[in-house]
This record gives C-alpha cells, structure tokens and sequence, in this order.
C-alpha cells in the first residue's frame, strides 16, 4: 500500500511586498502555489499511490476562488482517472461553510465533515480506516482526539487531523492522546514546518508545501508513504517553487553600495531562492548608503534576478559608548512595552483582519518590533 500525506496547500495565498519583482517573478510566486499542489498530484500518479490525503488548508481561505476550487478539481479528476482516491478535511483557514457553494468533487474524492468520522478502503487485501473531521468555523478549542475511535477492526488506520500540540484554538493535543488510540500513522497538518513528532506509529507534520513567508524557511514538500508487511516507510518529496532563506552580513566603514551588491550577489547564486537579509553592524555604513537601502533603491538592483532579495533589514549593534543606564532601562521596560495586547489595543480593526492577525501571531513578529524600534534609536543616537 502506498499512500501521499500533504497538508497546507494554501491556494491562493495572496502574496505581499513583491510589487518591486518583475512582472514575471510576481506571476510566478503567485503561481507557486498552484504548482507545488501539482507536484503532489503528479507524484501520487506517478509512484502509483492508492490515495492522496490533505490534511487541511488546503485553499488559504474559507472564500475559495473559483479558479482555485477549478483547479482542485480538474487535478482530482486526474486521478480518479488513475483509480487514486483522495480523502480531504478542511482546516482553519479554509473551514467548512454550509452557506457556501462549492463545486461539485469527482467521486474518488472523500470529504470530512464536522464530526468525526471513519472511512474503510480496501487496499491489496488489507482492510483500512481512516479517520478525520472538518472544521466548521475557525477556531476550534476543545480536544477532538478525545472523539476519535481507538483503533477498530481494521488492518491499518490512519488518522487526519489539523490541529496545533496544546494550542488553545486548534483542536489542542498532546502526543500521548494520540499514541493512546492505538493507530498505525497521523496524518497531521497545520504547523508550516515539516516535524516527526514520532516514529513507530509515525505521527508527522508535513509542513506545508511552499513556504508562504519569510518565516516559512527552507525546503517544503509532503510524505510518500509505503506499507509492506505492516511497517510504515517514509519518504520526503520536496515542492517548493521558492525557497525561503535568511542570510546576514557583516557591514564595514569600507563599504559602498558597489561592495555590497557583490556580496549580495554571492548570496543570490542559486535560483529560485528569495532571501531576507540582514545587514549586521549597520551602524558602520555611511549616510548616503542606508538612505539608499531606506529608500528601497538597494533592493531594486535585484528585482530580475532568478533569485530574489525579498527584504532588507538594518540591524544596528549599540556603540561602546552608550551608556549603561541605556540599557538598564531598556532591559526594563522592553517587556513592559512590547506586549502583544498592546499591538493588539493599537487597533482592533487591524488585529479584527485574517492576515494582518496571523502575521502579528508569527513567533518572532515581538522580536521583529523590537529589533526596529531598538535600531530606529540607536540610529537617532549615533546621529545618523
């Protein structure tokens, strides 16, 4: 038996600060989506897998276009042409809405709804459950795992679920809920970063399929799985149309906006790769430089590369001549004062948004806030 775990094929994900990239760069990231979600499709039918499982969020949001929920289909009906059958839940982000019409999957495709619910398949004699739900709205806060049946009568059972470990608003589990049902795999999704959380059964986070920001670094794909004489082999398949990845260099009086490009350039060898960068030291650059970098024109020397310089960031490290009183009351009140509930209270219309709100949730985005905040003073400071 074999079989293709994914989740997290956000469709549609509205791509943002990338109007300085080409024309051609834009359409292709904005694409990126739509062709990591073929790589999966293209591999269940090429390694001739007997079922696809989506482990939710599989569009980006609960409004799905036409033209993403068109594309699903017409790569659904491909393998039912292949006898592949697809067992799909929905997520938070793309949660179920009675309200909503969709359209119409081919048959081959299977559809959990609110409760939980078991699916049998016969798979090369072996008799197989599978077992998942949708949600219904976007925040689920209880534990669902407790509702999950303890594994039936059945050869081997796989359970989907798209929840976060002991996260409050999506379905919170813990490993040992799950290693309590007695299933032989865990299809999970959710998290954006590929883990194992176990082996033997294997409970596994595939991490979504083409990083969406630049906190979604490194290589992206789903699992290839294949069960002979009831042992469960793994196998990474990578997607990603881009790469996330984040470099830093070390700024020097002697720099120039000449010396810096070669240096970026080196970091920009490889294709497809979109790079944030951080400029260490930043406090050694001339004016003249960082009005340039400030004003975006450092970034634009770079907008028709094969790879991308997404972002720049400036990171200024404290003189020795700061006082010690400085950071004294830095170091007091930074915790004080950069408090999400504070980012919140700025402006709940703001926060009230799906994507400014799951930014803002980003676990370095305090640290983010910080690093700017920290960098505009000491440039006040040093008289820059």
């Amino acid at each position: 038996m074999k079989f293709i775990h994914a989740a997290d094929l956000h469709l549609d994900t509205p791509f943002s600060s990338i109007s300085n990239f080409s024309t051609q760069l834009q359409n292709k990231l904005k694409l990126s989506t739509y062709t990591a979600a073929k790589k999966v499709f293209q591999t269940a039918i090429d390694q001739q897998v007997d079922f696809v499982i989506l482990a939710g969020d599989t569009f980006d949001n609960t409004d799905r276009s036409l033209e993403a929920q068109s594309f699903l289909r017409d790569e659904f009906e491909k393998l039912n042409k292949y006898g592949i059958n697809v067992y799909l839940v929905y997520g938070n982000h793309d949660y179920f809405r009675n309200n909503f019409s969709v359209i119409k999957f081919p048959d081959n495709v299977t559809v959990f709804g609110k409760d939980v619910t078991t699916e049998e398949v016969k798979v090369d004699g072996l008799k197989v459950g599978i077992t998942g739900f949708s949600y219904y709205q976007q925040h689920v806060n209880h534990n669902v795992v407790s509702t999950y049946p303890s594994h039936e009568n059945f050869d081997y059972q796989i359970g989907i679920l798209h929840a976060g470990v002991m996260d409050s608003n999506y379905a919170p589990f813990k490993v040992s809920d799950l290693l309590s049902k007695g299933y032989d795999y865990w299809a999970l999704g959710h998290i954006h970063k590929r883990e194992v959380l176990h082996e033997f059964p294997y409970i596994i986070y595939p991490g979504d399929t083409q990083g969406r920001n630049l906190n979604e670094t490194g290589i992206k794909g789903f699992y290839l799985l294949e069960v002979q004489n009831g042992l469960t082999t793994t196998k990474f398949v990578p997607s990603s149309v881009y790469i996330w990845k984040s470099k830093t260099i070390n700024a020097k009086v002697s720099d120039t906006i000449d010396s810096l490009i070669v240096q970026i350039n080196d970091l920009l060898k490889l294709d497809d790769v979109l790079v944030t960068l951080t400029i260490d030291n930043s406090q050694n650059l001339n004016g003249d430089v960082i009005k340039a970098i400030d004003r975006g024109e450092l970034l634009q020397q770079f907008k028709n590369n094969n790879s991308v310089l997404y972002k720049i960031n400036l990171k200024y490290n404290r003189k020795n001549s700061q006082s010690e009183v400085d950071q004294k009351y830095w170091d007091e009140t930074q915790s004080k004062v950069f408090d999400l509930d504070n980012i919140k209270d700025l402006d709940s219309r703001l926060y009230n948004n799906e994507i400014i709100r799951e930014h803002i949730n980003q676990p370095d985005f305090l640290l983010h806030i910080q690093d700017l905040v920290k960098n505009t003073i000491n440039r006040k400071y040093n008289g820059e």
